[in-house]
C-alpha cells in the first residue's frame, strides 16, 4: 500500500474527516464500478456507494493492514451489494434509511467540485448524527444502513416488526432535525 494511502487511513483512524475524505475521493470510482457491476443500476449503485463509506467510517478502527485499504472497501462493497440483491428478493421497496431528505443521492459517476462538496458535507452531517441518536434509534438506522430488513431488525432486536417501522419512522424524524440543524 503507498504511503500516502496508509498515512491517509492512519489519520482517518484517529478521526480525521480530511483524510476520510480524500480516501473517498481516491476510491470513490473504484468503488462505483464494483458495485455497478453487480448491481446493474446507477441509482442502486449510487445509493450503495453512500452506504459502503458510512459503514467504512464507521469502522475505520476496524481495518488492520493485512489487506490494502482499496482491497477492505471492495469487500465491504461487494457484500453491501450482495446483501442488496438478497434483499430485494424479500422486500420490494427498500431504501437503507428509507427517507429521499436523510439517504445521500448521487446522480453522475463525475460530479462538479460543489456537487462533491455537498455530497460529502450531508454524508457528514449524517455521519455525525447518528452517534446522537438515542441508543434505540441509533441501533435501528444502523440496522438499516447494514441492510437488514424490518424482520431481521425485529428478530435480532425482539420487538414487532410493527414497532421497527414505527419507531425507525421516529429515528429518522429526529436525524432529519439534526441534520437541518447544522
Amino acid at each position: 500500500m503507498a504511503q500516502d494511502v496508509i498515512n491517509l487511513v492512519e489519520q482517518a483512524k484517529n478521526g480525521s474527516e480530511r483524510a476520510f475524505n480524500k480516501l473517498y475521493d481516491k476510491y470513490y470510482k473504484t468503488m462505483w464500478f464494483t458495485i455497478y457491476n453487480i448491481v446493474k443500476n446507477r441509482d442502486v449503485t449510487e445509493d450503495l456507494i453512500s452506504v459502503v463509506f458510512t459503514k467504512a467510517y464507521m469502522k475505520m478502527s476496524s481495518y488492520t493492514e493485512h489487506i490494502s485499504f482499496e482491497m477492505w472497501l471492495k469487500t465491504i462493497a461487494v457484500n453491501s451489494s450482495i446483501d442488496y440483491i438478497r434483499r430485494m428478493k424479500n422486500e420490494k421497496l427498500n431504501n437503507y434509511i428509507d427517507d429521499e431528505e436523510t439517504t445521500i443521492q448521487l446522480s453522475d459517476v463525475e460530479k462538479s467540485p460543489e456537487d462533491s462538496f455537498i455530497v460529502k458535507e450531508k454524508l457528514k452531517l449524517t455521519l455525525e448524527a447518528i452517534p446522537t441518536l438515542k441508543k434505540q434509534y441509533r441501533e435501528l438506522i444502523q440496522s438499516r444502513i447494514e441492510g437488514l430488513s424490518y424482520k431481521d431488525i425485529a428478530e435480532k432486536l425482539a420487538i414487532d416488526e410493527l414497532t421497527v417501522k414505527s419507531n425507525l419512522n421516529k429515528a429518522r424524524n429526529v436525524l432529519r432535525q439534526k441534520i437541518s440543524y447544522h
